[in-house]
């Protein structure tokens, strides 16, 4: 997993992400808005040593004081001195519920105790900050070590009496606020990486580069929205889909298509990927260089290359692997005159045994023998196992993957599929992709009046 993909996948989720921050923002502003507000009074005492005779003495009273101010700070959020508080001003508490708002602290090196008291009314934390610093100061003297004369060793004196408060401490509706947006915003970057993990999909070019040991082909750019990849290869052979078709053609070059791979087969792992349409394109593309060309239905279960093309699918490869027809009297010639098609014919009861009976490569080498290039679109191979019978013929297997839909896991088992088989894979072609930039290279895209006109005109004649 690439930096590149989790920030593809930020940008694809960047609507649910704002949506989850403000969301969460505002949760975090309601939630700050019904809170009661929180006062905090706060008071200072100094503890010092009673006068000593020297100064040796003064030193080591002012030790002694500062080893005791961590204690006197216990002292302070105690029943000792928050009962006779509680007690004098009448509050509704137990001294446990009221130290819990009682803040003490001690500043490092020094004898100040600092009394911080939060009450949701700003006068009563005023009061409770100076009557605690007021018991203090009694407490601490009847607590504290006695000198020779009796008296206390050391004193409390307040230096800062409480002021009353004017803002609340809480709650922080800022902070809330915040923190809500960064929540949400979390929320939001969660949801796009787990869809991104549990829910690969081919999204570009780029999604494919974790498959490096596979050759990527090129990518088939889709047709415009009311026709099909072939139509619009036939009324528009300059325009994007058709010169993308083109592009994997000339990458296949690399595997040698001229002299060794002459029979290919299109498939893909699911259904709706694109694959008939993609092969019907490639035997468009090679047709067009004046090589003789065929194309072949063999998905004997759901079987569209007769849908697509508009030609009679009745009759064909089913009839020729029975041995009832000839190959002269079930293909038909369209869309170029070097172009043949052989539709699937009747879906027959059992495609499966069919298909692995000694009569396919009868069959498939006769079509080897009667055309310089010979496409074959077989059924998906993931939910069946037909393509793997097929792949046994021919010289090599095109994977076809759509834009947006196919999952990256089920291209990998697509992909191993075959190679466990001992079938070549040629390469992915990734279907479906959006068209970029138009360029003055390219043809304009034909109206829809005129892809209507192509697709009739191109319906070719039995033969």
């Amino acid at each position: 997993m690439t930096l590149n993909e989790y920030l593809g996948a930020i940008m694809k989720h960047w609507a649910v992400i704002t949506v989850c921050a403000v969301l969460g923002a505002v949760l975090g502003f309601g939630y700050a808005k019904t809170q009661p507000p929180v006062y905090q009074a706060s008071a200072s005492v100094m503890v010092v040593p009673e006068q000593g005779q020297n100064s040796a003495e003064l030193v080591q009273g002012s030790n002694y004081v500062q080893n005791l101010v961590a204690s006197y700070a216990v002292l302070a959020r105690s029943p000792y001195v928050l009962g006779p508080v509680i007690e004098r001003l009448g509050l509704d508490v137990t001294p446990t519920s009221l130290g819990n708002r009682v803040l003490v602290d001690t500043p490092i090196n020094t004898v100040v105790i600092s009394v911080s008291v939060q009450d949701g009314s700003p006068e009563q934390a005023q009061q409770i900050a100076d009557e605690i610093t007021r018991e203090l100061a009694v407490a601490v003297p009847q607590l504290s070590p006695e000198l020779m004369d009796d008296s206390p060793a050391v004193r409390v004196t307040t230096i800062a009496k409480a002021g009353l408060p004017v803002n609340p401490v809480a709650p922080n509706t800022r902070l809330l606020t915040a923190m809500g947006l960064a929540l949400g915003a979390a929320v939001g970057l969660f949801y796009a990486v787990i869809r991104l993990l549990l829910a690969r999909r081919v999204s570009n070019w780029a999604s494919l580069q974790s498959l490096s040991d596979v050759p990527l082909l090129g990518q088939v750019v889709r047709a415009p929205r009311g026709t099909s990849l072939p139509a619009a290869v036939l009324s528009a052979p300059g325009a994007p889909p058709a010169e993308s078709l083109r592009t994997i053609l000339a990458n296949l070059r690399f595997a040698d298509l001229d002299n060794d791979h002459r029979v290919l087969m299109v498939s893909s792992g699911n259904p709706k990927e694109g694959k008939s349409s993609v092969a019907t394109g490639l035997a468009l593309a090679l047709a067009e260089e004046g090589g003789k060309v065929l194309l072949v239905d063999a998905d004997l279960r759901r079987p569209t290359i007769a849908h697509l093309t508009g030609l009679e699918g009745a009759a064909g490869l089913t009839n020729l692997l029975l041995g009832d027809v000839d190959l002269e009297d079930v293909v038909q010639t369209w869309g170029h005159e070097t172009l043949d098609v052989l539709p699937s014919g009747v879906v027959p009861p059992n495609p499966g045994a069919l298909l692995a009976s000694g009569r396919l490569a009868t069959v498939m080498l006769q079509l080897r023998n009667a055309y310089e290039f010979v496409i074959v679109d077989s059924a998906p191979l993931l939910p069946l196992s037909d393509p793997l019978l097929l792949a046994q013929h021919v010289d090599g297997v095109i994977v076809v993957a759509r834009a947006g839909k196919t999952r990256i896991t089920r291209l990998k088992e697509t992909l191993g599929g075959f190679r466990r088989s001992g079938a070549e894979v040629l390469g992915v072609a990734l279907n479906a992709v959006r068209p970029g930039r138009q360029t003055d290279y390219f043809q304009r895209e034909p109206t829809v009046h005129h892809r209507r006109r192509a697709v009739t005109l191109s319906r070719g004649s039995r033969r």
